[in-house]
């Protein structure tokens, strides 16, 4: 199988145009390297590329998770003869049974001596003739049609395709830096670390969880998750990060109507002190303006405070409806659908802080031991390394095995928290 590969916004990136195409190149080669051999190459604002595979269902899924493809179509590679042309642009409304079809011409390639309009006049005339000989059913329809015939000249020779079918657009994933994504178990972080990996970013992922203070549901949910975004990225790093040692110190000297907010504070550091090892340039959050009352403009800028590195939101106009609808779409959705416990929600208010003050976030922080604790929930986190492997699904390596505390710690933890609800 044949393909032709189109990009979009590629084509406007200027001299650094052929950094993007190399990379688009290496993920093409990277999501189809268990289906053999693949020949790419590219061609005047386009990339074709062979495939000994002949399974279209599985091509279609695999370009879906490609970013920078604009569109793409299989299609025969012919001679820039005109006979050859025709015969191939036939074949192509056969084969879609179309009892309707248009031709469109692009010729990149000036040397040929039919113009874009001569080559689709001659070749819908031949099409038609071709049908009127073989009794089928066929008429030119300009707009609408059921096909649409494409015909390229480029690079000494001619590609025709029928069907195009769209690619998730964006940008090749490794050509927008490092980022590091904060990971929840739920529909939102999902989508807005796969939001930024469309953008060309290389995404590590990192998890807060209070195992064993709470069951393992949001662990395992969450790495079912980094499985099934790591398709759109290849290759990804996965921290747990044991939050529970920090939480204890927040909640045995902390007014219960500011534990939020001192829990995303300690989480944003800590990310940045795992972005610093990974050399990641940036933080990105689900967060949602309004959607919950660490999300007011007053809470996010207090978050924000905590950390020295830009903190990105993709997802800070969108509801949740959108959210849900691309969950469902990147296939993320049933598994942040399981019930589990987040470690967010341990022993809070009722009724947090919506406008917190930073001056009073910062002084209680002041009368804690945060830095230690947070170093050294790093240090204990569990590292995993996921590799996307095409048909044989993602390959799973730990790097880094986790040190839980002693699950009977937990009546402490609670203990302490009682007497401030």
């Amino acid at each position: 199988m044949q393909l032709v590969v189109h990009y979009h916004e590629i084509a406007l990136k200027g001299k650094n145009r052929d950094m993007f195409v190399k990379r688009l190149i290496a993920n093409l080669r990277k999501t189809f390297r268990d289906w053999g051999k693949i020949a790419v190459r590219s061609l005047f604002g386009r990339i074709t590329f062979r495939v000994d595979c002949e399974d279209l269902a599985e091509l279609q899924r695999r370009m879906s998770g490609v970013f920078g493809v604009a569109n793409y179509s299989v299609v025969r590679e012919v001679e820039q003869d005109f006979e050859a042309i025709a015969q191939a642009a036939w074949c192509c409304c056969k084969e879609a049974q179309a009892r309707t079809f248009v031709v469109r011409c692009s010729r990149p390639d000036k040397a040929f001596p039919m113009r874009s309009v001569e080559v689709e006049r001659e070749v819908g005339a031949y099409v038609l003739k071709c049908a009127e000989t073989e009794n089928y059913p066929l008429r030119v329809k300009l707009k609408g049609a059921d096909t649409t015939v494409r015909i390229e000249i480029v690079n000494r020779m001619a590609l025709v395709s029928g069907a195009q079918y769209p690619g998730p657009g964006g940008l090749p994933v490794g050509t927008g830096g490092r980022l590091v994504g904060m990971l929840s178990s739920g529909f939102d972080s999902p989508v807005a670390c796969w939001n930024m990996m469309k953008r060309g970013a290389d995404v590590v992922l990192c998890h807060f969880h209070s195992f064993p203070f709470t069951n393992r549901a949001s662990l395992d949910n969450c790495i079912k998750i980094a499985e099934i975004i790591t398709r759109y990225q290849y290759r990804s790093r996965l921290y747990l990060v044991g939050f529970a040692p920090v939480q204890e110190e927040l909640l045995s000297l902390t007014p219960a109507d500011m534990r939020m907010i001192l829990y995303r504070r300690s989480m944003v550091r800590i990310a940045e002190k795992i972005a610093k090892r990974e050399w990641a340039e940036a933080l990105v959050t689900g967060e949602s303006l309004g959607q919950v009352a660490s999300q007011t403009l007053t809470n996010l800028a207090v978050i924000d405070e905590a950390c020295h590195l830009p903190m990105l939101r993709p997802l800070i106009g969108a509801d949740k409806e959108e959210i849900m609808t691309k969950a469902r779409q990147i296939g993320t959705y049933d598994t942040s659908s399981l019930p589990y416990e987040d470690c967010c929600s341990l022993m809070l208010s009722q009724h947090p802080v919506t406008h917190a003050a930073l001056e009073d976030v910062q002084r209680i922080e002041k009368a804690l031991n945060l830095d230690e604790l947070e170093e050294r929930v790093i240090g204990e986190a569990e590292i995993i390394q996921l590799k996307w492997k095409g048909s044989e699904g993602v390959e799973r390596k730990t790097l880094q095995e986790p040190q839980y505390g002693e699950a009977d710690n937990y009546a402490n933890l609670s203990g302490a928290s009682c007497c401030l609800l």
